[in-house]
């Protein structure tokens, strides 16, 4: 992909099909800004209409140009795009541009020549960008290829960030606010449609180029999840963050499922869950992505989570404080020796608690405000320096000297304004320069620390599994029950989980037309009452909505009873429903949690861990990871659900054992992984974690 996007970002000669001499126009625009804003390359207008353009030859054809080129800019009508890209096709041209509207994105109209423009693009080989978008450029090689606000504007400062877009329009919105607080952009691909080359494309394409040190993405949906979750784990090998803004996130229309699984599951959660786990940074605004610009210009990332923050205001101590907590960064206490450096500098009342509050007594010292800063910052349990910049009038001198030790330091150092922007003009830039963020609202500074330390903390974790010895596999591949298109009854699915090690409660089967058996139940060597009664049928799911469980049941009178009676409910419930049996199962004691698992086609495999039982939808206490993964990682996913305290132990009750907990859960994820291509879902609920063990008590399985 990077090899053969080079002559698209990069192209020696560029035709205009479509050209015009009316600059306000898609053909006019490219055409006009390739020959006059530093474009070393050559330029070759496209129309049967004219001879020449602006003292420029102009050719009738693709056909008639006098040398292949390495784009084209398509700007003519919706039914002659097919056409011309097999013209480029003929004549060695790989890569287009389509600013033409008027296929798939108007509906049923569009579609046939929709079907027309994917014939072409197949037979000819051309790769390209659109149709209906507003092109793309480059800065660094003057290429503009494309029309509209985003290129009648000329003088962008560029940068190292890249932007791709599914929303041109917007794409210069975001591109203008950052362009004025000083984050530019080399590169912007307005990618429209998609026909041809999509956003994962060019994901790949600039995470592998040297240049580009941040990609931002403005997505509405992707089709490809698995390669986008590809591109995220290489986005973190090579520590290149990807600040992605996903759109349209709301669930349009209920889900047509059966189960708590899928209902626990919305669209967004896919997308979310791949961002989580990849070299992603999620942003809901513009801002977000100015803050996480800024913050990720400078190449240094914090060891860990702890933060130390010098100010000379209580309150904005306490503030940033606040925010710090709710975003899992914590303040650490300084060592002896950062206290010792500091009381000499520092008035008695000052605080040398973290937050540092130096008081305003000091806010003229610009000397005894650099050397407590200095020595905070060197203080070995310090990560990341949160500074109030100096309020004095000496502020410029102060930023001066900051920027030297700033830079002697390995760890990241932010900074809060103590006024505005204007304010801050005669040494901000110094600042800035020097790869020192700041931020003018403490929350945003919060905000990218949070995001640089939590991407740095998963570029940690991929490093680590890559030096780290591969663990066994913890799972038994094995083939899966056959007959079962219709679904999988309790019993085949728990045969399924117990293959994989996942402990189920000790059981009877007694077959439906058996039932007199169970009288001869020998309760004493079988099993402990009390004692669960299930139905065992592949065509009820969810038994209890039909009364086809009940528990409890002390002895095989009631047992016996108990039987007669489900046998009645479910009859009146689900008259059609097989039977196959019954089981008899002891009862497990401990929490009970709900793990499952479900096959997206485009995403793949992915484990859902949450609050078990009736309670699973109403409280949605849930947590996901893609699948597979080991018994470390599953632990850690049990350790973020807001129920986890009740695992350890809550008002008296013994606490759990959750390696046994960990270990099932991971071998879920790798029942769901194995046979991806024959198991749509899988969910147990209730699992039930005890003082020793973990056990399977229901379990679902619903085939591909």
């Amino acid at each position: 992909m990077v090899k053969s996007l080079e002559r698209l970002f990069n192209p020696q000669s560029v035709a205009i099909i479509g050209a015009t001499q009316d600059t306000r126009r898609p053909g006019g625009a490219p055409l006009h800004l390739l020959t006059h804003q530093g474009y070393a390359g050559k330029v070759f207008a496209v129309n049967p209409r004219y001879t020449e353009i602006n003292d420029l030859p102009c050719y009738a054809s693709v056909d008639a140009l006098p040398q292949r080129c390495d784009l084209a800019v398509i700007a003519v009508p919706a039914v002659d795009v097919p056409a011309a890209i097999e013209a480029c096709g003929r004549n060695g041209i790989t890569h287009a541009v389509i600013l033409s509207a008027g296929f798939r994105e108007i509906g049923e109209r569009g579609a046939p020549l929709e079907a027309q423009l994917q014939a072409a693009l197949k037979k000819s080989g051309v790769r390209a960008v659109g149709p209906n978008c507003i092109g793309m450029m480059n800065l660094r090689s003057r290429v503009f290829a494309g029309f509209g606000a985003m290129f009648r504007k000329t003088d962008w400062r560029g940068g190292s960030a890249a932007m791709i877009s599914q929303s041109g329009g917007f794409a210069y919105s975001i591109m203008t606010c950052c362009d004025e607080v000083g984050i530019g952009f080399d590169h912007m691909v307005s990618t429209g449609n998609e026909s041809s080359l999509n956003t994962l494309d060019f994901i790949e394409y600039f995470l592998e180029d040297a240049q580009t040190q941040l990609i931002a993405v403005y997505m509405e949906g992707i089709s490809d999840g698995r390669r986008l979750r590809a591109l995220g784990q290489r986005a973190l090998e090579i520590g290149k963050p990807i600040a992605v803004w996903k759109v349209g996130n709301t669930r349009a229309g209920s889900r047509a499922a059966v189960s708590h699984t899928a209902n626990l599951t919305e669209d967004y959660d896919w997308y979310r869950d791949a961002f989580r786990e990849g070299g992603f940074v999620e942003i809901r605004e513009i801002y977000d992505l100015i803050d996480v610009a800024r913050v990720f210009r400078s190449r240094k990332r914090p060891r860990g989570n702890r933060v130390a923050i010098v100010t000379t205001s209580g309150g904005a101590g306490v503030l940033i404080t606040d925010a710090c907590e709710n975003a899992n960064l914590v303040l650490p206490k300084m060592t002896a020796t950062t206290l010792a450096a500091l009381k000499p500098v520092l008035p008695d009342f000052a605080s040398t608690a973290n937050p540092i509050d130096v008081t305003a007594a000091i806010a003229q010292k610009e000397p005894e405000f650099r050397v407590a800063t200095q020595a905070v910052l060197d203080d070995a349990n310090v990560d990341m320096l949160f500074l109030r910049s100096y309020p004095g009038r000496d502020a410029p001198v102060w930023a001066q000297n900051f920027v030297i030790y700033a830079a002697a330091s390995d760890k990241p150092i932010l900074i809060s304004l103590t006024g505005t922007v204007r304010e801050s003009a005669a040494w901000l830039p110094t600042l800035e320069d020097a790869g020192v963020p700041c931020f003018e609202a403490p929350s945003r500074l919060v905000y990218a620390a949070s995001a640089l330390h939590e991407f740095a903390r998963k570029c940690e974790r991929v490093a680590g599994l890559r030096q780290a010895q591969p663990e066994p596999m913890p799972r038994v591949k094995h083939a899966l029950p056959r007959n079962t298109a219709d679904g999988f009854d309790e019993l085949q699915g728990k045969a399924c989980l117990e293959a994989y090690g996942i402990a189920t409660p000790k059981r009877v089967f007694i077959a439906a037309g058996d039932e007199d058996k169970v009288t001869a139940l020998d309760a004493t060597d079988a099993l402990l009452f009390p004692v669960a009664l299930k139905v065992v049928s592949a065509d009820l799911p969810h038994k209890t909505e039909a009364g086809g469980v009940h528990i409890g049941i002390a002895n095989i009178i009631e047992l016996k009873q108990q039987l007669t009676l489900m046998r009645h409910n479910i009859q009146k419930h689900s008259p059609g429903a097989r039977i196959r049996g019954w089981l008899i199962e002891e009862m497990a004691e401990g929490v009970e949690l709900i793990v499952g698992a479900l096959n997206n086609p485009s995403f793949g495999p992915l484990v859902m861990v949450g609050m078990g039982g009736v309670y699973a939808e109403l409280f949605k206490d849930v947590v996901r990871r893609y699948a597979p993964f080991d018994a470390a990682a599953a632990r850690e996913l049990v350790s973020s659900l807001k129920c986890a305290p009740m695992l350890q132990g809550y008002r008296g009750k013994p606490a759990c054992d959750v390696d046994a907990l960990a270990e099932a859960i991971s071998r879920v994820s790798w029942l769901i992984a194995d046979h991806a291509d024959q198991l749509a879902e899988v969910e147990i609920n209730p699992l039930i974690v005890g003082k020793k063990g973990a056990w399977a008590v229901d379990a679902v399985l619903r085939p591909a």
